[in-house]
């Protein structure tokens, strides 16, 4: 894993954050050396992998980045100026500190090596930071050997966010835990600092074994029957994948259990660090991805609109996604596991499976033979480029639908390379291979994108194609539970019987999504739906009816201990990620929901302090005020975030809403407009300042912005609404009956609807 970060989004739900906290006791550790004096083929293997070089001591040997020797090198990026040297066999780096001074720092580690490498700089209190400026591994030829900063496209000065100093590129919080062994991460609350530990400094044979000392134990005392060798767990796939007579791809009777109804070990030990994901538990635990960890779902804007890869979300998403992942196939089938090389060059690692008589031809590819189109990776699996230079694979394996990209702006493998035609010809040249009219999908079997892309778009039927993809078996359940989540922009009696319905489904990440999905209803009504699930066996589950039951006060005599057992569970994950500004929000967010006012003001005002640019922090801040009744203060936190963050809607709006409750009309009119400046297609900040425009005697200025924002969301039920009232109340009968059946469409069972404009058609005279 690489350490890189986009601008993070400011939403005010409850996050959990992206690394881990602590491993087995060092006792239990044998480390490497104890490895290879049996398994000196592994080791050898190893020896010079990405898990080889994860983190390294900086020496001659480690760092290739050209420091220029004593005389050093300079490396300038919008004026911040960044000079490396060598001095004493150490290698130096000056830079701009976290107030923005010159300061000289010792590189201490390595981070990666191809096709980048990073610098960790110690900066005190226990703290690696991750310095910006990298190193391009790659040849001359391909364009490396340089240096090079992260954000090439931006200013990072030394008080943003993103700044090398910032808390985005701290190592003990962010990246540690997967880039070493048995690491812990020690921080010190009261006093703020780290004495992070590890067993081995990169990532190790007893990273994704486990601690090897039973192993060893049974080994040596020659009890080898213990199918899993005195580990926690077997990594062995299972059967062979094999070929019959009349198949154009092998199968695995023994894998065929593996997938979304019964998760292999790999899944959980790769995808523990491969993967986009909160940290609910110890990573080395044994169990499931799903005990230890939530997985973000495929949701804009991490994602695509139909799942594919855009944020940098790892691996494991996407897999989950594919119709291998349903099938069994597990990471070491394409990856050889100590190397982390492909199992094969070019189309062979395919080829193990799909037959290349059938697959590896121009008939099935409709390219030449050996071109780059002909490679299945550049058609089932396009490259997304990260950190500047390192481009990644998604790993969904779907095939290209340029006729999606026509309607949803989704990507498709075809425009990747054809970078000079449109998508509609891409389209009509799949059609054509598939021999159906341009105007067809061009596949026989429908696949879950079109249903979750029209979701995820808004698309005038967005509420029923996820309620269909959400209840639908056969797809993956992963898209199951995404499409349940996006529920919350629909919901309603329908969406609440198919989260009530899916609160049995087998699978956790669908039993959370519906939990999440629930908490929009009334307390009483929450707690009669998920207390069955106090004792679920998923600690995903408990975790997510915990943290929406926390403001129950009258907990049922039958039901105390499972409900009190789950609020302590939940507190412990809290307390795991303290040394984050994130962490911090959310137990501001706990601390709220129980109504400890002070605590959470101290929570919230900590994560400010850790990050001065989390917009989250000031926007709850500001929300403990209004509970409080306390508008002073929610204002001037408000305008104090907005001198640090001008260009956030989020920010203005809320400030808006703050200045309407102290009744200041014009002055929100101001905030609410700004908001929709900033951010012009929100159709939420829209309604509500069109709604203020009405407040000031501004109707026809209001009927103004509503139609504006409507050309952007054609189908937002509020806007529409208010646009037929206000057509209505301006005596615009024509008009209030053109939004009103554009209402019914979206809403065909609305019977007050219904009523309505029936009225409007008997005024008009029809």
């Amino acid at each position: 894993m690489s350490l890189m970060f986009s601008r993070p989004r400011h939403l005010l739900v409850f996050t959990l954050l992206f690394l881990s906290v602590c491993g087995y006791a060092d006792q239990q550790f044998v480390g490497r050396e104890v490895c290879a004096e049996c398994h000196q083929s592994q080791v050898k293997q190893w020896a010079g992998s990405h898990h080889d070089w994860a983190m390294k001591e900086a020496n001659k040997d480690s760092v290739l980045g050209n420091f220029g020797g004593a005389a050093g090198i300079d490396f300038e990026h919008y004026g911040e100026k960044t000079r490396f040297f060598q001095r004493d066999q150490q290698y130096w780096v000056s830079t701009h500190n976290s107030q923005g001074e010159e300061q000289t720092f010792r590189v201490d580690y390595t981070f990666g090596f191809y096709p980048l490498q990073q610098y960790l700089l110690d900066v005190g209190d226990g703290r690696l930071q991750a310095l910006s400026v990298s190193w391009d591994s790659r040849s001359k030829e391909e364009g490396g050997q340089r240096w090079f900063h992260l954000y090439p496209d931006e200013a990072i000065p030394f008080d943003d966010v993103l700044h090398w100093t910032g808390p985005y590129q701290n190592w003990n919080s962010r990246c540690a835990e997967c880039h070493s062994t048995n690491l812990t991460r020690n921080y010190d609350v009261q006093n703020d600092r780290y004495d992070t530990q590890w067993s081995e400094i990169n990532v190790s044979c007893e990273a994704c074994h486990g601690a090897g000392k039973e192993h060893v134990s049974l080994m040596s005392a020659g009890q080898d029957n213990d199918p899993s060798f005195g580990f926690s767990w077997s990594l062995n796939p299972v059967g062979q994948w094999l070929h019959d007579e009349t198949s154009a791809t092998a199968s695995n009777k023994d894998a065929a259990g593996f997938g979304d109804k019964k998760q292999h070990p790999q899944l959980s030990v790769c995808g523990s660090c491969h993967a986009r994901r909160g940290l609910i538990g110890d990573q080395d635990d044994v169990g499931e991805f799903h005990q230890k960890h939530n997985l973000q779902l495929p949701q804009t804007p991490l994602y695509h609109a139909d799942g594919q890869i855009l944020d940098e979300v790892y691996v494991l998403g996407s897999f989950m996604q594919s119709k291998m992942h349903q099938r069994g196939v597990v990471c070491s089938n394409c990856h050889e596991p100590h190397s982390l090389k492909l199992r094969a060059e070019g189309n062979g690692v395919c080829a193990q499976c799909h037959r290349p008589d059938i697959f590896d031809q121009s008939s099935h590819h409709h390219h030449a033979q050996n071109s780059t189109g002909a490679q299945c990776v550049n058609c089932h699996m396009p490259e997304t480029t990260y950190m500047v230079v390192d481009p990644r694979r998604d790993h969904s394996l779907r095939i290209p639908r340029p006729d999606l990209s026509e309607k949803f702006a989704t990507p498709n493998a075809c425009n990747q390379c054809h970078q000079d035609k449109t998508a509609h010809w891409a389209s009509t040249a799949v059609a054509n291979w598939k021999n159906t009219a341009p105007t067809k999908s061009g596949f026989k079997r429908p696949h879950f994108s079109e249903q979750l892309a029209a979701g995820l778009s808004q698309a005038q039927n967005a509420q029923s194609q996820l309620m269909s993809l959400a209840m639908a078996g056969h797809q993956p359940v992963i898209i199951q539970a995404a499409a349940i989540l996006a529920l919350q922009n629909h919901f309603d009696q329908s969406a609440l019987l198919v989260a009530q319905t899916q609160l049995h489904h087998q699978n956790p990440m669908v039993r959370a999504a519906a939990v999440e999905l629930l908490s929009q209803v009334p307390l009483p009504q929450r707690w009669e739906d998920l207390s069955a699930l106090l004792d679920d066996s998923s600690k995903q589950v408990r975790l997510t009816v915990a943290r929406h039951l926390v403001e129950m006060t009258d907990v049922p005599k039958a039901k105390a201990a499972l409900w009190a057992r789950g609020q302590e569970e939940y507190q412990v994950v809290l307390k795991m990620h303290e040394d984050t500004p994130n962490g911090q929000m959310n137990l501001g967010l706990y601390q709220l929901a129980k109504r400890q006012f002070s605590a959470a003001e101290r929570s919230y005002r900590r994560a400010i302090e850790m990050n001065p640019s989390l917009v989250g922090g000031y926007l709850n801040l500001a929300d403990l005020y209004r509970q409080q009744n306390n508008e002073i203060d929610a204002e001037a936190i408000l305008r104090q975030g907005l001198e640090r963050a001008p260009t956030i809607a989020a920010l203005h709006h809320s400030l808006g809403l703050s200045l309407v409750r102290q009744k200041k009309y014009q002055a929100a009119s101001e905030a609410l407009a700004q908001a929709t400046i900033v951010e012009p297609s929100n159709s939420r900040y829209s309604y509500l300042y069109g709604l203020i425009l009405q407040r000031l005697e501004k109707p026809q200025t209001a009927l103004n912005e509503w139609t504006r924002v409507l050309a952007l969301r054609p189908n937002d039920r509020e806007v529409l609404m208010a646009l037929a009232d206000q057509s209505y109340k301006l005596g615009k009968l024509e008009m209030a009956l053109s939004y009103a059946d554009r209402l019914l469409l979206l809403s065909p069972d609305d019977q007050r609807l219904q009523q309505w404009i029936s009225t409007l058609r008997r005024q008009l005279g029809r």
